[in-house]
Parts: C-alpha cells; sequence; structure tokens
C-alpha cells in the first residue's frame, strides 16, 4: 500500500443536469460534469461561462463613489496637484500602482507611486508615510490594494488637509476609514461583482478616468489578478483571459523582460507563467527589501532598463528560495518539538525574514492542515510581525478580529492575513487562536482534496485535454481539474531532476499509454513496486516537443490500495536497503536458527508492524498468516536453500539403498555403504534423506549392533506416505513460489495469501512463530 497525502472527495453532481448540458452535442460530458460541479447547471450559464467573447466588462461607474473619484483626479490634474499612488509590495499592489499611474500620466496627471516598505512600514497606510506626503506638497492621495484597515491613518491625512481615495478589496471591518472616496466591490453593494483583485480596482478607476476600457493595460492587470489568488469567475475571469491574450502580445519592456529571464521568450503565456514565473520574481523584491525595482521594471520605458531589473528580481527570488527552506526547517522543528499537538500553530522567532514568513506558513498548513500564523519580532521595537495561512474550516480574518483588542494592525481575508502585534501578545494570541478553534469537529483539521473526474488511462487523449482547456484559465474559483487516474500499470518509473527527488513514470492501461510528472516524488521508485496497480491525482496537460504532442499528468498525489511486494531476492538489491528502513513502521522476520543467528544484532520478529521484511522461508506456509493480515509492504529477502535444485533421489537410488542394506555383510556396511554413494554420486544429505524415509516406514530399523537392518516384518507401503518425503516434496513446492519464481508469480501468490489469511479464523500473534 501506498497512503495518498489527502483524503480523496468526489463531488457530488446531478446526471439530469449533465445530460441538459450535453443534449445539443456542443458540450462533452466531461466538460459538463465539471461545468455542473462548478455550478454552471443550465445551458445558459455554461454557455455564458464557455463563450467568454460574449462577455463585457461590468460599468466602472456602477461603483457608487466612482463619479466623486473622477471629478476629483480630474481637478487635482486641471489645477496641477501633485497625487500619489500609494500601493502595496505585492504583486497585487505593484501591478495596480502601475495600472493607475499610467492612467494618470495619459490624462496629464503629476503622479508619483510610493511603496511602503515591508520591514520600516509594514502593510498599508501608515502615519508616518502620510504625514512625509502632505509635507511634500501632494493633496491628494490614491490607495492602490490597500487602506480599507487604516481608519487612523485616514483621519490623520484628513487633519493634514489631503483628500484621501481608497481602492481596497481586502476584508473591511465593521468601521470604514473617513475617506473622501472609496472604491471597494466588497463594500459597495450596487458593483455587480464583489471579487475583484487590487488591479483589478485599479483597472476599473483606469476604465472611468479615460473613457473607455484600457486595453493596453490588461497585461498589467491580469498579473494581480491570478497572483493574488481572487476567484477566477465573473469578471475576473474576463480580466483573466483577455489579459493572458495581452501578456502574450505585450511589447511592454517590462514584460519582455520577465520573459527573458524566465526562458518563456518562445512559449505561449498563461496562468501558470504568472502564477508560477513571474509572480514570485515580482514579490522577491517586497519580500527581500523594497519592492520599488519590481516597480521601476514594470514601468521602464526601455528594455534595457526592464532587463537589468528583471534579473535583480531574478537572483532576489533565488535568495528568497533558500531563506523560505531554511526557515522551513527551522519551523517544522518548532511545530514538532513544541505545537505538535497545537490546533493553530504560531510559531515565532527573532532572526527570521517577515517577508517570506507568509511563503512558509502555506507549506505548513500544506504539511499539517492545520491553521498557521508565523511571527517574527522585532526586538528594539518589541513587536512581532507576520503571517498567516488557514485551512477552509477556519476564518482567519474572522477569528482574528476577535483577538483585535492585542492586535493593533492587522487585514487580509479569511484564508491568509497579516499583523503586527507586541511580542508579550504573542503567547496570548496562541491561546486564544487554539481556544477558538477548539469548537471546531476533528475532521476540519483533515485535509481532503475534490476529486473532479476519475478516469483509466484509456480514457485520456489529446481531445478530452482540449475540451478540459475551455474551461481555462484556472485558479482561485474555477481550480483546475483534478483528474484520478485509477487501477494504472506501471510500465516505467524512475527517479528525475539535478537532485533526483522527482519522478517520471510511463503508465498504461487497455493498450494505451500515459506519460506522468511528478515533482517532489522522487521516493515513489522505492515505496511504490511496478506490480502493483496504482491510482494518480493531478492534473492533465499536454506537453509539445520536437513538433509532437502527447497527454501528460502532473501528479499532485498518489495511492495504492493492494499489499506491495519488493522484491530482494538473490541478491538483487543490497539488504543495507532493508535496514534503512524506518524501524518504527518495519518488522523484520527470520524464521530459521541460522539467520536468526546471523542477523542476532538485529531486532527480529517484534511487534508486527505496516513494513514486513521476510530474511528467509518459514517451514510452513501457514507462518507467513499473521505478517501479511497486517503487512501494507512486504519486502522478499528469502536465503536461497537450495531444495528447489536439489532432486529427489530417484526410486533407482531408494531401491540400490534398501538392497544394500539387505546383502551387505554386517561388518562391512560403513566402508561399503561410502563406495556404494561414491559410485551412485550420493550426497551426504541425499543418504540422511533415504534413511530418514526408510525409517519412517518401518523398511529400516536398528538393530542389535546398533546398525540400521531391514526390516523383515514391514508391510508394503509408498515411499511418499514418509513425513520426510512429505516435507521434501512440500519445501521444493515452497522455495518453487517463493525464491526462484518471477516477481509477478511472486507478487500473485502473497495476494492469494493475504485473502486466505483473512479467511483464517485462527488468531496469530507475533509470540506464535
Amino acid at each position: 500500500m501506498y497512503h495518498a497525502k489527502k483524503t480523496w472527495l468526489d463531488k457530488v453532481i446531478d446526471s439530469e443536469q449533465i445530460e441538459q448540458l450535453t443534449a445539443d452535442g456542443t458540450i462533452s460530458p466531461h466538460v459538463a460534469q465539471l461545468l455542473v460541479q462548478r455550478g454552471f447547471t443550465t445551458r445558459e450559464a455554461a454557455r455564458d461561462f464557455l463563450e467568454t467573447d460574449q462577455m463585457a466588462f461590468h460599468d466602472p461607474f456602477a461603483f457608487k463613489d466612482m463619479p466623486k473619484v473622477v471629478e476629483r483626479i480630474q481637478r487635482a490634474v486641471n489645477e496641477g496637484e501633485m497625487i500619489l499612488i500609494y500601493g502595496d509590495y505585492d504583486v497585487d499592489g505593484v501591478s495596480s500602482a502601475a495600472i493607475l499611474w499610467h492612467a494618470l500620466i495619459e490624462i496629464g496627471g503629476m503622479a508619483e507611486c510610493y511603496i511602503p516598505n515591508r520591514f520600516t512600514e509594514g502593510y498599508g497606510p501608515n502615519e508616518a508615510a502620510f504625514r512625509w506626503a502632505a509635507e511634500e506638497g501632494f493633496s491628494l492621495v490614491i490607495t492602490v490594494d490597500c487602506g480599507i484597515s487604516g481608519i487612523h491613518e485616514a483621519d490623520v491625512l484628513k487633519e493634514l488637509g489631503v483628500d484621501l481615495i481608497i481602492t481596497d478589496h481586502h476584508e473591511a471591518k465593521e468601521t470604514l476609514p473617513d475617506a473622501f472616496a472609496l472604491i471597494h466591490p466588497g463594500v459597495d453593494s450596487d458593483y455587480p461583482f464583489s471579487k475583484l483583485a487590487g488591479a483589478g480596482v485599479a483597472f476599473k478607476v483606469a476604465h472611468a478616468l479615460l473613457d473607455r476600457e484600457p486595453v493596453e493595460l490588461l497585461d498589467l492587470a491580469v498579473l494581480g489578478t491570478i497572483a493574488d489568488l481572487v476567484p477566477l469567475v465573473g469578471e475576473n475571469r474576463l480580466l483573466a483571459i483577455r489579459g493572458i491574450e495581452a501578456l502574450n502580445a505585450s511589447e511592454r519592456p517590462g514584460i519582455l523582460a520577465l520573459r527573458d529571464v524566465c526562458s518563456l521568450t518562445e512559449d505561449e503565456l498563461t496562468e501558470e507563467s504568472v502564477g508560477f514565473a513571474f509572480g514570485p520574481r515580482i514579490n522577491a523584491a517586497g519580500r527581500l527589501d523594497s519592492a520599488m525595482p519590481a516597480l521601476e521594471m514594470l514601468l521602464a520605458e526601455s528594455k534595457d532598463e526592464a532587463l537589468h531589473l528583471a534579473k535583480q528580481l531574478d537572483q532576489q527570488n533565488k535568495q528568497r528560495q533558500d531563506i523560505v527552506k531554511q526557515i522551513a526547517e527551522e519551523a517544522t522543528a518548532l511545530v514538532e518539538e513544541r505545537f505538535k499537538d497545537d490546533r493553530v500553530l504560531v510559531v515565532d522567532a527573532a532572526d527570521w525574514n517577515p517577508g517570506v514568513v507568509g511563503i512558509v506558513a502555506s507549506r505548513l498548513v500544506e504539511k499539517y492542515h492545520r491553521p498557521v500564523i508565523m511571527l517574527c519580532h522585532d526586538a528594539e521595537k518589541g513587536t512581532a510581525k507576520g503571517s498567516g495561512r488557514s485551512i477552509p474550516a477556519f476564518d482567519l480574518f474572522a477569528e482574528l478580529t476577535k483577538c483585535e483588542d492585542i492586535l493593533p494592525h492587522f487585514g487580509g481575508h479569511p484564508a491568509a492575513a497579516g499583523m503586527t502585534l507586541s511580542s508579550d501578545d504573542v503567547e496570548a494570541l496562541r491561546q486564544r487562536l487554539n481556544e477558538q478553534a477548539s469548537t471546531l469537529p476533528d475532521d476540519a483539521f483533515i485535509a481532503t482534496i475534490d476529486v473532479d473526474l476519475r478516469l483509466q488511462v484509456s480514457d485520456v487523449s489529446i481531445q478530452l485535454i482540449e475540451d478540459i482547456q475551455r474551461l481555462a484559465p484556472f485558479g482561485m474559483g474555477n481550480p483546475a481539474p483534478r483528474i484520478v487516474i485509477e487501477q494504472a500499470k506501471i510500465r516505467d518509473m524512475k527517479r528525475i531532476g539535478r537532485d533526483l527527488t522527482h519522478v517520471k513514470a510511463l503508465l498504461s492501461g487497455d493498450g494505451k499509454e500515459l506519460d506522468a510528472i511528478g515533482f517532489g516524488f522522487g521516493d515513489l521508485v522505492d515505496e511504490v513496486s511496478t506490480l502493483s496497480e496504482i491510482h494518480l491525482m493531478g492534473s492533465l496537460n499536454i506537453n509539445e516537443w520536437n513538433g509532437f504532442r502527447k497527454p501528460q499528468l502532473m501528479i499532485q498525489d498518489v495511492a495504492v490500495e493492494d499489499v506491495q511486494v519488493f522484491d530482494y531476492r538473490g541478491g538483487k538489491r543490497p539488504l543495507s536497503e532493508l535496514f534503512a528502513l524506518p524501524h518504527e513502521t518495519t518488522t523484520f522476520v527470520a524464521f530459521t536458527d541460522e539467520v536468526k543467528e546471523k542477523y542476532a544484532e538485529r531486532p527480529l520478529n517484534g511487534p508486527i508492524r505496516q513494513n514486513i521484511v521476510f530474511l528467509d522461508l518459514p517451514e510452513e506456509e501457514a507462518a507467513f498468516y499473521p505478517y501479511v493480515q497486517q503487512a501494507e509492504r512486504i519486502y522478499c529477502a528469502f536465503k536461497d536453500e537450495g531444495y528447489y535444485f536439489e532432486t529427489i533421489p530417484s526410486r533407482e537410488d531408494f531401491k540400490h539403498y534398501f538392497q544394500y542394506f539387505a546383502k551387505c555383510p554386517r561388518d562391512e556396511l560403513r566402508i561399503g555403504l561410502v563406495r556404494l554413494s561414491k559410485s551412485r554420486k550420493w550426497t551426504k544429505r541425499s543418504i540422511n534423506f533415504m534413511h530418514s524415509v526408510f525409517s519412517e516406514l518401518d523398511f529400516l530399523v536398528t538393530m542389535e549392533d546398533g546398525l540400521p537392518g531391514v526390516n523383515p516384518n514391514a508391510a508394503k507401503r509408498d515411499l511418499t506416505e514418509a513425513p520426510t518425503y512429505q516435507r521434501h516434496e512440500a519445501r521444493q513446492e515452497l522455495e518453487q513460489q517463493y525464491i526462484y519464481s518471477s516477481l509477478a508469480q511472486l507478487k500473485e501468490r502473497f495476494d492469494t495469501l493475504v485473502e486466505a489469511a483473512k479467511q483464517e479464523e485462527k488468531t496469530w500473534s507475533s509470540n506464535s512463530i
């Protein structure tokens, strides 16, 4: 067996709704199932989702404050006022600032951008920055991707006589800032779509200012929309689709530079290009230092300048990866040592980089499936600053709101948040959050993953994948379909990658084949037998190489349901690999005294665990029963006993042996037996075997002189009636089945044995062997 990392849950589907969607033949059954699972249950809804060329952006003036915003900005432009765009240090904040800057410059505005430093200023508006803005002569401040939690800062700016326009999308508290105007899709009930990212909100402001759809800014808007993990449905879906098209056609120096450093100059860009290539590099600047180089790259007018900055971001991203790895190891050690039983993991240290702890928090959530908050202490200020990530059952923003009295500064979403608090209050936060999480059911902390489709290898085709791609781009709210490939056979499997931590497999089923790649799944080579039927969960894509197109599965999880058998017989693999198996999950079994003595220093025949290593064969097959009843993996390293190749003496041999005792003079028995064994080429083992058989059948008995002799009164019996003869035949059969069989035959034999063990009524224990 091989246990999946998460519990796979099949979504409930309505077959009648699927039939309705497929009735006219324009939607395949698999795509119809995916649409129904996503809530598009009518033909009209499905058509609206799939036929994006019919979609249109909402009127930006649906925001009730948008007329005020346009009027105030236009007045600032007309009167030559200085406008400050106040952003955030992540992809969404940087791209939002770039969008608004372009729009303001186009209408003749005097605009500058300000991105706060994560390390010295923290997230969102801060009083010092706003006071600086007033001193510098800015009379209008426009926030992008932040500001909704800046109640105090808004009051400060108002006292300074500076107008504040907030554009944001983060979770709002009950009290809103006292700003000149507020553009927030989640707060403004008049706007028809509430899930825009900060870049989407900035795009709407630009739309209103320019009085047209600013299509030239779509390549920027898509960066924040995808990277900030907002649901890719509704207007976000349109932004993503048109934005990806714009990215592929973009001549913006910053985008071309990103393509270059990501080695994507010849590739078609997708949502994955933004999420896994562009996004991390843009974010890297703000995670390690100031985010201004990232903004400058997006605003660069020359390719040389943009490429210089993009290379800087690429280098910072590599540094970020190393830092994340180190902090993740330290945080995991802390959890294992101090907080393993906590329901909410609040992990803190003095020397962690606050710019990357959010990434580490995500990794810990993935590992432990519990809410995680990572905090970094600043001894000089006496504060702890960090980020949190959560699980579906625990609304992190709502739960932090309950701790508002010890959280002077926090903001975020149900799944993610940032915060600053006094170092003295960290323990109180830990205790409170754990108390708040105590009401959750235990199954809330069991990692699950929804499965969209279950297929066989033979079901997968280029056409199927192209059909599924009709639902793209994928992201939050419209995830890439998770496919389970069931009962696949493994044709080939090997480790790949520089450090051999990844796996490449060739799967087969019903005469068809499917390539599979698993990043971080290199252990499958050692932990999954190639004879096992394997179930793989992942996403499907098309691998294009050298003019060929092939379906490919990107592995996300793996399960093997049957007992696995691994072959270490005959020195095929070193036994050192077996003794390196974790002893807390492995039982090493020896049946014979010879093997027990040979491995006396090893823990043998202990409590039965899921990994069973058989070092030799028992006398009887039934001795396997108590082990295979509980085994998940069986490792066979049987000692070659040689019975199978040692032929049972022939009936002619038995005849000569018996006649020898009947005719040979008593005083010549010993020397005569030596001559006879040489002429007949009998081994000592063969002589002992024949003697035991004749003795058990009473054909030979011990005479008065202490030597064997013929029993004249022996009844006629067949040689096969002797227990020794029967044991020898049974042993030969046992060795043939377990030592000299192929791996496939060995697996089949153990499958039969497992089934027989399940039916065995007798209860075995490890002490009964």
